[in-house]
């Protein structure tokens, strides 16, 4: 118990002395605007500036530079904005390890997933979640691109497939395994391929690459394909390959229904590559929030 009187002694006299100014500061950085600071706080301009110009005096150095159309970081403003917003996750890591005594997940979760996923199976596990739990506020961004959570602000990300970060934290919540399938239509004019070899004489239906992961006497390798259509969609894809127009290689999940009723049949069984993992990825904090890991449990029941 003491140590909780403790964390809660220490963050009230920082905020009382040394942190003031610093959370303003890391929204004006970060939002390039004092308005839009403001508006981020919840705050006034004029608490933003007056706090921001009370922490130079105090540091004795100029950390924005203010004209009429815009703010822009000195140098030295972002070199303290950098090492500042590590203080600020140590803080949130502080008032996290005081959370985690209460039992009900709450508060705001910002989240990121890969667009085709988030919205057909991450999302509807969110809304679950957020009715079991109805203090949890969430704010989802549903992007492609690998956003940077630090800089973002993320609590968590969905990632798919090899994690190429690793100062980041991460749990397996689920796996997706790359089929290669094509219609009972297809085999039936064009004839069942029965080695990797086999596939430079089939249309084979291109998506974001033209190379297929493959495995062959036990090792993942990739191989190179061609057909006549290309298209970024796995579901264009699934539904390309359900008219007879060639074979794909997809993830499971876009075609799992089309397999079980038989549209979609796979083939080169054997030479299907290793699954993948599914990830739910976090900053390297040493306590995770309440919610958060509350929310990490909910996904690893939801997506398998």
């Amino acid at each position: 118990m003491l140590i909780f009187i403790l964390i809660k002694h220490f963050y009230s006299m920082v905020i009382m002395s040394r942190w003031l100014g610093i959370d303003e500061f890391i929204a004006v950085g970060e939002e390039g605007s004092f308005t839009r600071a403001a508006t981020a706080l919840g705050v006034s301009v004029a608490h933003i500036s007056r706090h921001v110009t009370q922490l130079e005096q105090r540091l004795n150095t100029q950390l924005l530079t203010r004209t009429t159309r815009k703010v822009v970081l000195t140098k030295e403003g972002e070199v303290f904005l950098h090492q500042t917003k590590h203080l600020q996750h140590a803080m949130d890591d502080a008032t996290a390890l005081l959370a985690q005594q209460q039992n009900a997940p709450k508060g705001k979760i910002k989240l990121t997933a890969p667009v085709m996923y988030g919205e057909s199976f991450v999302m509807p596990a969110v809304h679950t979640f957020m009715q079991l739990h109805p203090d949890v506020e969430v704010v989802m961004a549903l992007s492609n691109e690998q956003e940077n959570l630090l800089e973002g602000g993320f609590d968590l990300a969905i990632r798919l497939g090899h994690l190429k970060d690793s100062s980041l934290k991460a749990r397996r919540l689920s796996a997706r395994h790359f089929v290669i399938c094509c219609s009972k239509a297809y085999l039936a004019r064009f004839g069942e391929p029965h080695t990797l070899a086999e596939l430079q004489h089939h249309q084979c239906l291109v998506g974001n690459s033209s190379y297929w992961r493959v495995c062959e006497q036990g090792r993942d390798k990739h191989i190179k394909i061609a057909g006549r259509l290309q298209c970024n969609s796995g579901w264009a894809l699934a539904d390309a390959a359900k008219k007879g127009l060639g074979i794909i290689q997809v993830p499971n999940y876009y075609i799992e229904s089309d397999l079980a009723t038989g549209e979609l049949v796979p083939i080169l069984t054997n030479n299907q590559p290793k699954p993948e993992g599914v990830w739910g990825v976090y900053p390297p904090r040493q306590f995770v929030a309440t919610n958060v890991r509350a929310l990490l449990d909910h996904l690893i029941k939801s997506l398998n």
